[in-house]
C-alpha cells in the first residue's frame, strides 16, 4: 500500500499537526524524507519527498518564500517545519508562499526529532515493498499454475487479466490472436501491429505492447490495456508466454518432422497408398478429401528456423529436407497461404521461393500436387503457380532419379575447359538449345561471330562425346543443363 502524507500526519507518536494545506493534498504519496537547511534544495529532490527543515537559513520573508517556491518546484509531497529551534513558530512568509503553490505544511514539535519522522517513513515504505514482493510472488505462482494446469495459454492470459484488472491478449507477429481475456474484449489488431513494428510512430491509446522472443526472434506480443494494478508482473508474464510458445514450437516441429517423413516416403514411392493413408490420418489428411500442396524454401535457409514456420489455419505443415511443405485442407485459399509462407521465409533469408500445386484427391493426388509445387518452386524467387507438368519436369522433381549427379558428370568437361581457358562453352550450349539449334540466334545473343559459335559447338561435341545433331544426345544435354540450373537457382 502506498504511504501518503495523511498516514504520516495520523501517527500519534510523531505528534505532527497540519498548519496549512487542503485536505485533498494529504493524499499525496510520500516516497522518502529529505532533511535540508539549504536555501535551494532542488538538486537533491527527485519528487515525492517530505522535506523537513528548521528554517535555519530562512531569516527573512524573502528567503522563506524563495525556499518554499524551490521546494514546490522540486515536486515535494509536503513541507515539515520543526519549531523551537530556529523559529518558535512557522514563519508567515513560509505559510503564505505554501498557499500559493498548494504545498501542505506540517508542524513538527520540538519533542519530535527529524530522525523519528525519517524512520517512520522508511519503515512504512519498506513494509509496503516487502508486502508487494510477497504479493508479486503470489501472482507469479498464480500465473505459473495457470500455465501448468493443462489449459495452456488461455488460462495464463485469463489469470493475468484477473491480476491486472485489465484486458490482456497475445498476438502473433502475423496478426493472429493466440489468447485473449476477457473474450468480449475488442482489439485494434492492425493498429497494434503497426505500433509494435514502428514504436517511433507512437500510439493514441494506452495499450502496453511487450515483444515475446523465442530463440532470439520476436514471435508474438503481449498486449495489456491500461492495467489498474500489479503492472510489475508483466515481465514475468512475458517470460511464461515465451516458454509456452517455445513448447508449442517444439511440439509443432516434431509433428512436422513426422509428417514430413511420411510425405517424403510417399513421394519417393517407398510406401503405398494404403500405408500412407493410415500414417497421415493422425495429421488430418484423408484420402477422400481434396488437397493442394505448397513447397517453400529460401536461400541459405536455417533448418531450425524453418521448423518454426508460422501457424497456418487449415493446413498441415511438414519439413522435407530443406523445404517447408504445407498440405492445404479443402477450400483453403492457396494464394493467401503462399503469401504468408513467403513473408515468413523472407524474414530469414533471401530470396524466398514458394511453389503452388494443384488440387487432387487420394494419395496419388498428394504426390502429383507435390511434384507440381516443387517444379514451380524451382522456377525462381517469389510465388510461382503450377504449370502443366511435363515428363522432364517430373524427372527433375523426383529425388529418386540422380539427375543432378549425372548432369555434373555430363557437363564436367565443359566446365573444366571454361575454367582453364576462360571459355563460354556451357553458356553457348545453353543458348544453342534455347534457340532450337539456331547458330545465327546464338551468335546474336552472345554477340560473337557465327564461325565462333560453330567452333564452340565442335568443342562441345568433342569434350562430351555427344552429337548435337542427334535428338537423344540433345535431350541428355538439355536435361543436364536443367538439372544444374536447379542447384544454382
Amino acid at each position: 500500500m502506498t504511504l501518503r502524507l495523511a498516514d504520516v500526519l495520523a501517527d500519534p507518536d510523531l505528534s505532527l499537526r497540519l498548519v496549512d494545506g487542503a485536505l485533498a493534498a494529504l493524499n499525496r504519496p510520500v516516497r522518502w524524507v529529505a532533511v535540508t537547511e539549504l536555501a535551494d534544495p532542488r538538486p537533491f529532490l527527485s519528487g515525492g519527498e517530505l522535506v523537513l527543515t528548521t528554517g535555519l537559513s530562512q531569516r527573512t520573508v524573502r528567503a522563506q518564500r524563495e525556499f518554499v517556491a524551490r521546494v514546490a518546484e522540486g515536486r515535494a509531497a509536503g513541507l515539515g517545519f520543526g519549531i523551537g529551534l530556529s523559529h518558535d513558530r512557522i514563519p508567515g512568509g513560509t505559510l503564505a508562499e505554501a498557499r500559493v503553490h498548494g504545498l501542505p505544511v506540517l508542524e513538527i514539535p520540538y519533542e519530535t526529532p527529524f530522525i523519528a519522522v525519517d524512520r517512520f517513513v522508511a519503515d512504512r515504505i519498506l513494509e509496503a515493498q516487502y508486502g508487494r514482493f510477497a504479493d508479486l510472488l503470489d501472482e507469479h505462482d498464480t500465473l505459473a499454475k495457470s500455465l501448468l494446469s493443462g489449459r495452456g495459454l488461455g488460462a495464463l492470459i485469463e489469470s493475468l487479466h484477473q491480476i491486472l484488472g485489465a484486458p490482456a491478449m497475445v498476438l502473433d507477429v502475423y496478426g493472429g490472436m493466440l489468447a485473449t481475456a476477457p473474450s468480449s474484449a475488442a482489439w485494434p489488431v492492425e493498429q497494434i501491429l503497426f505500433a509494435a513494428r514502428s514504436p517511433a510512430a507512437g500510439r493514441r491509446d494506452q495499450t502496453s505492447i511487450l515483444p515475446i522472443t523465442v530463440e532470439d526472434t520476436v514471435e508474438a506480443y503481449l498486449c495489456c490495456r491500461r492495467p489498474r494494478r500489479s503492472a510489475d508482473v508483466l515481465p514475468y508474464a512475458v517470460s511464461l508466454v515465451g516458454l509456452e510458445l517455445a513448447r508449442r514450437r517444439a511440439e509443432l516441429a516434431g509433428k512436422r518432422r513426422l509428417a514430413g517423413q511420411v510425405l517424403e516416403d510417399l513421394v519417393r514411392g517407398l510406401i503405398g497408398g494404403p500405408e500412407a493413408e493410415r500414417r497421415l490420418a493422425p495429421f488430418g489428411i484423408r484420402a477422400t478429401d481434396e488437397h493442394a500442396l505448397l513447397v517453400a524454401s529460401v536461400a541459405a535457409a536455417d533448418g531450425r528456423r524453418l521448423l518454426g514456420a508460422p501457424p497456418l489455419t487449415g493446413a498441415t505443415t511438414a519439413v522435407v529436407e530443406d523445404c517447408l511443405i504445407a498440405v492445404l485442407e479443402p477450400g483453403q485459399p492457396a494464394r493467401d497461404v503462399a503469401m504468408l509462407l513467403h513473408a515468413h521465409l523472407s524474414r530469414h533469408g533471401d530470396p524466398a521461393r514458394v511453389g503452388v500445386g494443384g488440387w487432387y484427391t487420394g494419395m496419388t493426388g498428394l504426390r502429383w500436387s507435390y511434384y507440381e509445387a516443387h517444379e514451380a518452386m524451382t522456377r525462381g524467387a517469389g510465388i510461382n503457380e503450377r504449370e502443366q507438368m511435363s515428363l522432364s519436369g517430373l524427372l527433375l522433381a523426383s529425388e529418386d532419379v540422380p539427375l543432378r549427379d549425372l548432369a555434373r558428370d555430363v557437363l564436367r568437361p565443359l566446365r573444366l575447359f571454361d575454367a582453364e581457358h576462360g571459355g563460354s562453352l556451357v553458356e553457348t550450349l545453353r543458348a544453342y538449345l534455347d534457340t532450337n539449334g539456331s547458330v545465327a540466334a546464338v551468335a546474336e545473343r552472345l554477340i560473337v561471330h557465327r564461325n565462333t559459335v560453330r567452333y564452340r559447338m565442335e568443342q562441345i561435341e568433342k569434350l562430351t562425346g555427344r552429337s548435337l545433331a542427334g535428338t537423344a544426345d540433345r535431350v541428355q544435354l538439355w536435361l543436364a543443363l536443367a538439372a544444374t540450373r536447379l542447384d544454382t537457382d
